[in-house]
C-alpha cells in the first residue's frame, strides 16, 4: 500500500504569534511563496482560513481532518518554517491510528528573539527543583517582552501553584485564558487550584472546560476527567463522578502515560462512589 495516498487522520491545533504587522507581512507572502514554488496542493490549509491578520497571527481551530503522509510531512513542514518567525505560541500536530499517535510534532518558535528565548529559558526551569524563582523571573521577562504570552502565564501560574501562592497562580492561568481561551493547560492549572480550595464546582468547570479542549491523545485531556471525578465525588454528586471515573479506566494507557500512575485512585474513588450510592 503506497503510505503517500493512502488516507490518515490528522489532528491540529494551535497558534502562532508574530507581534507586529511587518512581521505578520514576511510570514503571510513566505506562506505563498512556498506554496507555489515548492508544496503546491499538498497544505492542509487555507490561508484565508487560519491567518489573522487583525491579531497578527496563524491560528488552527482544533480539527481532526483526513490526508496523506505527504500533506502530512508537507504541512508539518511549513508550519515550522512559520513558526521561526513567531514571538510566542505553539501548534500541536498528531497522526493517529486506532487510538494510537503513530506521529507527533510540537511545532513552536526557536529563535534568538528574547521573548522566545526567556520562555524556553522559563519552561525548562520550571521543571527543576529549587529553580522555581529563576523560572518565574525568566517567564515574566518573556511576557515583558509580549504581554500577549500566554504559554509564559500559563507556566509561571504553574511555577506560583509549586510555590504555593495561589492568588498569584489563579491570576496567570485567568490572564492566559483571556488571551488565548483555546489551550487547555490554563483551565487544568486553575482547576487544581479551585481543588485546594475546596471550590469544588468551580473546578468541575475548569476541568470540563479542559476535556473539551484537549484531544483524546494528549494526557490532560485524561487527567481532567479524572480530577473531575475527584471533585464530583467531594461535592457529593457521586453519580456524575461515576462515568467520568469509568472512561479513565477503561481507558489503555502507555507506561509513560502520566495517567498510569492514577490508575489505583481512580479505582479507589469509583468504589466509594458506587457504596455511598448504595448507603
Amino acid at each position: 500500500m503506497n503510505t503517500q495516498t493512502q488516507q490518515i487522520k490528522l489532528i491540529f491545533k494551535g497558534r502562532l504569534d508574530f507581534g507586529n504587522q511587518r512581521t505578520y507581512d514576511m510570514v503571510f507572502s513566505h506562506w505563498h511563496s512556498r506554496i507555489e514554488n515548492y508544496f503546491k496542493n499538498d497544505i492542509l490549509f487555507k490561508a484565508e482560513l487560519v491567518f489573522l491578520p487583525e491579531e497578527f497571527a496563524l491560528a488552527i481551530p482544533q480539527q481532526t481532518l483526513m490526508g496523506t503522509e505527504k500533506q502530512w510531512r508537507s504541512s508539518t513542514s511549513l508550519l515550522k518554517e512559520v513558526a521561526q518567525y513567531a514571538i510566542a505560541g505553539q501548534v500541536g500536530a498528531w497522526w493517529v491510528l486506532n487510538g494510537k499517535i503513530l506521529a507527533e510534532c510540537n511545532i513552536e518558535p526557536k529563535s534568538d528573539k528574547m521573548a522566545v528565548v526567556e520562555y524556553i529559558r522559563g519552561r525548562e526551569l520550571v521543571g527543576q527543583a529549587g529553580m522555581e524563582t529563576e523560572a518565574s523571573e525568566a517567564l515574566s521577562r518573556a511576557i515583558g517582552k509580549f504581554e500577549q504570552h500566554a504559554l509564559a502565564y500559563e507556566r509561571r501560574g504553574y511555577v506560583n501553584y509549586k510555590l504555593g501562592n495561589y492568588n498569584d497562580a489563579l491570576y496567570d492561568f485567568a490572564k492566559s485564558i483571556d488571551i488565548n481561551p483555546n489551550n487547555a493547560e490554563p483551565y487544568y492549572g486553575r482547576g487544581k487550584v479551585r481543588m485546594l480550595k475546596n471550590e469544588w464546582d468551580s473546578a468541575v468547570a475548569d476541568f470540563d472546560c479542559t476535556i473539551k479542549r484537549a484531544f483524546a491523545v494528549q494526557p490532560v485531556h485524561w487527567l481532567a476527567r479524572l480530577r473531575k471525578g475527584d471533585c464530583l465525588f467531594h461535592a457529593k454528586r457521586y453519580s456524575e463522578a461515576i462515568p467520568e471515573l469509568k472512561f479513565f479506566l477503561q481507558r489503555n494507557f502507555n507506561e509513560d502515560d502520566p495517567n498510569q500512575r492514577y490508575r489505583s485512585k481512580a479505582s479507589f474513588l469509583l468504589a466509594e462512589c458506587e457504596r455511598l450510592m448504595k448507603a
